[in-house]
């Protein structure tokens, strides 16, 4: 096999290779988000419940003040209706006055609590919602990752194989250079010389269609032992058949 053939074969299974492990680290990916936004959905609930918890807790004292507050008043009716002179009428009534002004605002307070306590089961029902359903795509998330990587291990480890046999066929500094260009251009390691005019020499590189110094495809023509690159992009450059044949 010539240069170029052995080159476009590592660049082939280099692709497969890379495709392959896409798949998986979207996959992952795509888990990862999902997990990250049930762990600040499950947080926000569990705030939200805690805060809900908390108002209840409020009504449940103040309940506790304003039945307290009745039984005093009902008590000191009863001393009212007993009393037996006029000072200690006076003195009692306005205690019970107090009282029910007190009763009341803790009513009022508790009225205002109890509203506060229904918005915040609204939400904390519709926050368990929301958990719910994110809970379900990331378990669907988990399992379209389990069974990716269980589709394309085999795969991978053929291919791994397969490339490792073609990157032994290259020369040390060719093979160098290709790993550097794939690294640099995710993978998109080869170019095909593109001609618009041999009359006029007029080539350019297909992958980032700057104009070529004609030189490079001379060189490209007169031997197969060595590479030549797009002087833009760094991308390895190669002949199509029918050019390669002209």
């Amino acid at each position: 096999m010539t240069l170029t053939e052995d080159l476009m074969s590592l660049y082939r299974v280099d692709s497969q290779l890379r495709g392959l492990r896409t798949r998986v680290e979207n996959a992952s990916d795509l888990l990862a988000a999902r997990t990250r936004k049930l762990h600040k959905l499950t947080a926000e609930h569990d705030e939200k419940a805690s805060q809900l918890r908390q108002l209840q807790a409020q009504v449940a004292n103040l309940e506790g003040e304003s039945t307290d507050y009745k039984a005093r008043i009902e008590k000191l009716r009863s001393e009212l209706n007993a009393s037996t002179n006029d000072k200690q009428y006076r003195a009692i009534l306005a205690e019970m006055k107090s009282l029910e002004t007190l009763r009341d605002e803790i009513e009022t307070t508790q009225l205002g609590e109890m509203e506060k306590i229904e918005r915040a089961e609204a939400e904390a029902n519709t926050m368990a919602d929301t958990v719910s359903n994110q809970s379900r795509l990331c378990e669907a998330a988990k399992s379209e990752h389990e069974e990716c990587t269980t589709a394309v291990g085999e795969r991978v480890g053929e291919l791994e194989t397969e490339r490792s046999s073609a990157a032994d066929r290259m020369p040390d500094a060719v093979l160098t250079v290709f790993e550097e260009v794939a690294e640099i251009t995710e993978g998109e390691t080869l170019a095909a010389v593109i001609e618009l005019s041999k009359k006029d020499r007029d080539y350019t590189c297909g992958a980032c269609h700057v104009t070529l110094p004609y030189h490079l495809v001379v060189n490209l023509h007169a031997n197969d032992t060595g590479i030549q690159q797009c002087p833009n992009c760094d991308r390895i450059l190669y002949l199509e058949a029918a050019e390669a044949e002209a």
